[in-house]
Parts: structure tokens; sequence; C-alpha cells
């Protein structure tokens, strides 16, 4: 386990895929109070409605509540009540600034999870940079297998463009700067990319 996540696989009763951040490490983690109410309270959030849609993860006296459909994904940290006993009103104590618009953006992607029972799409803008951040972790993945960096390049870019472009070295600099970046993910990079400033408040 690392500083940032909660990560499970086999052996644990959850899905291999499913990581839950801790609310310090990743802003768009929203913090929220559950108070118990009735069934036809206008607010009423009921988890019961969601289904397998919903993961939820109990410790050290939270609840950590994960929504996600694969590509998609928005958290809770429940710090008072429970959403595992009915409906429940939400309360979020939301304060300071800093990370107020990070905050801001889960609250309206869980109004959009409650009014249409999946994510908005339209709050998860196609990240620009997912591309290149995939080729990363494919060369970094091919290097720790002990693949060379000629190898990566073929994988990556075909080939024939190894064959026609090697010695020149481009290709080479290439794949030298993608597990570079790997690199410096993997030390704990990772955790800007949660940063609102850094990502123009698109991430979570």
């Amino acid at each position: 386990m690392n500083a940032g996540a909660f990560i499970f696989s086999a052996g644990v009763d959850l899905p291999a895929k499913d990581v839950f951040w801790r609310p310090e490490a990743n802003p768009f983690v929203l913090a929220t109070e559950a108070r118990p109410v009735a069934a036809d309270h206008p607010d009423a959030f009921d988890m019961r409605r969601f289904g397998s849609f919903a993961t939820v993860l109990c410790g050290g006296g939270q609840e950590h509540v994960l929504f996600g459909d694969g590509l998609r994904h928005l958290q809770l940290t429940v710090t008072a009540g429970s959403v595992l006993d009915g409906p429940v009103c939400l309360h979020y104590p939301l304060s300071g600034l800093r990370r107020m618009e990070a905050k801001v953006l889960t609250l309206q992607r869980l109004s959009g999870l409650c009014r249409l029972g999946r994510l908005p799409l339209s709050l998860y803008p196609p990240e620009r940079r997912a591309g290149r951040w995939a080729m990363m972790l494919r060369a970094f993945d091919g290097a720790a297998a002990g693949a060379s960096q000629r190898d990566i390049a073929a994988v990556l870019y075909g080939k024939r463009a190894v064959r026609e472009d090697w010695q020149a070295g481009f290709l080479r600099t290439r794949v030298q700067r993608l597990l570079s970046g790997a690199r410096t993910m993997v030390r704990g990079g990772y955790r800007k990319l949660l940063d609102p400033q850094e990502r123009g408040v698109r991430g979570g």
C-alpha cells in the first residue's frame, strides 16, 4: 500500500481493479456525512439504487464509496454515519480555497450520478495526455521484463520504423524519454496528476 491509495487485489473481497484513494492524497475524493432519513425524503440517497455499480470499503471508522463504470469513477469518504443502513441525506463539510474547485466538480458529478443513474460523460472530458501515459507504462513494463530499448520501440512504433530510423537516434531518444517519464511517475510523480492546478480541474 502506498501513501496515496488503497489498492486491493485477489484475496480481498473486492474487484481487483478497485483503487480507493485517501482523501488527503486525492482532492477529488469528497468527504461526506450520512444522516438517516425517510425513503420519501426529497434528498434521500439510497445505495441500493446503484447495485454492482458501487463498491463500499469499511475500515478505520469510515466508509469509502467508489462508483465506477470502468473508465470513470467517483469516490466518497463517509466520515460519520453509514450509507449501508438505508436512505440517508448526505452532508458535505467544505472549507478552504485551494481544493475547492475539485470538490465542487465532484459534487457536480455526484449530482449527475443521482439524476441520471450513471456518471455524466460531459463532466469527464477526455484526457489529452492519456495516450502518452499509456505508452510510458508500456515502455516501463517492457524494460522491467528485460526488453531492450530497440525492442520497446518496435512494439510501440513498429518494426519497419525501427529498421529505417533506429540508427538516426530519433526513436531511441523517444523511448528514453518515455522511460524517464515512467520512472518519475513510479517514484511518486503520479501524485501531480491529482493536483487540480496541474490538471486544470479535469481529473478525478
